[in-house]
């Protein structure tokens, strides 16, 4: 994904048409600047990176069933925030998968890793009505209006629960944090 917001908002148009007209090359495409951040978002709600694999060719696979439903309006990236945010919830009733991955992978130096891993507990230990805000907004840069969209509430509901999402994150890691720096 090129990060320039307005190339990946027309190519975001072109591959959606593509894909509407029966080009199922199109996905490809959607899935190029897609793909990472669903992904991300899918291991950051699961937890473990086998069941956000799934999630996210799930996401596509459904983007690709309903290809001829598709506008490219611009409501596309909340649809399909909105799908794959179902599909986690779904896989966390059918697993109850609230605990740190055996399978993670963290780069760097030990010490940002142990900060990742304590920072990705502290985030499972939410509530989800606190954990889907804060990885939409602040994890993956969702627009609070887009946020509220794919998870159903109002803007101000979204802000509120980002207020206390942050403050019960930040209580959970006050002290750890102090120890890893």
């Amino acid at each position: 994904m090129s990060g320039n917001q307005p190339e990946d908002t027309l190519a975001e148009k072109r591959w959606l048409t593509s894909l509407a007209n029966g080009d199922p090359n199109a996905l490809g495409g959607i899935y190029q600047i897609y793909g990472e951040k669903i992904f991300r978002y899918t291991y950051r709600m699961l937890g473990n990176r086998s069941d956000a694999e799934d999630a996210t060719a799930e996401t596509f696979l459904r983007v690709l069933r309903r290809a001829r439903e598709l506008r490219a309006d611009g409501a596309f990236r909340t649809w399909l925030f909105r799908i794959a945010r179902n599909l986690c919830i779904d896989k966390m009733r059918q697993h109850k998968l609230m605990e740190l991955p055996n399978d993670a992978h963290y780069t760097g130096t030990e010490d940002r890793a142990a900060l990742r891993v304590t920072v990705q507990q502290a985030l499972d230990e939410l509530p989800l009505d606190y954990r889907e805000p804060l990885i939409l907004c602040d994890l993956e840069d969702v627009s609070a209006k887009e946020a509220a969209e794919t998870l159903g509430i109002s803007v101000p509901a979204l802000k509120s629960r980002l207020y206390r999402g942050r403050r019960a994150l930040r209580d959970r890691l006050g002290g750890s944090i102090e120890k890893l720096t």
